[in-house]
């Protein structure tokens, strides 16, 4: 703790532990524990990583609530993704295609992002085209995301 202090100069923690009554913690302890937890939340490693917390400036602890409150919603929107591409692979049985080109019945939402990452539309006129076309990988996340394949090229107005 005391080397991430120097190097941030401080540290936000979002908690609902109370610092006041009879189910007061010091903030100190809530910290230690906190760092102490293993795989209780696997997903939120990145809402804490050092570049995001690190570039971030502020003085006012409503501005630090706004921020936790953003954070919870990003990690909670992370999960849903996460939920639906679950819920498509356990009834179907069928896998889709995880890391080293393995099939995975329980898709991470970091396994969608990272695979389709690359999927780009381009509009010449009033065409649009996916540049280039999805691979099969992609291919099978978009079907399991129920996304139609007219998604990107041919978007629905309103």
């Amino acid at each position: 703790m005391a080397r991430t202090t120097q190097e941030a100069g401080g540290c936000v923690l979002l908690t609902k532990v109370p610092t006041a009554g009879e189910m007061a913690h010091r903030a100190g302890d809530v910290l230690r524990a906190d760092k102490e937890q293993q795989g209780i939340e696997p997903n939120d490693g990145f809402l804490q990583a050092p570049l995001i917390v690190k570039s971030l400036c502020l003085n006012k602890p409503e501005r630090m609530e706004a921020l936790g409150l953003v954070l919870v919603l990003a990690l909670l929107r992370w999960r849903l993704v996460e939920r639906a591409r679950r819920v498509h692979a356990e009834p179907t049985g069928q896998p889709l295609t995880g890391w080293d080109k393995k099939a995975t019945q329980k898709p991470t939402a970091c396994m969608l992002m990272t695979k389709c990452a690359g999927v780009m539309v381009s509009k010449v006129g009033g065409q649009r085209q996916l540049a280039p076309p999805l691979s099969t990988v992609q291919q099978q996340y978009r079907v399991a995301r129920r996304v139609p394949a007219t998604y990107c090229t041919a978007p629905q107005s309103g």
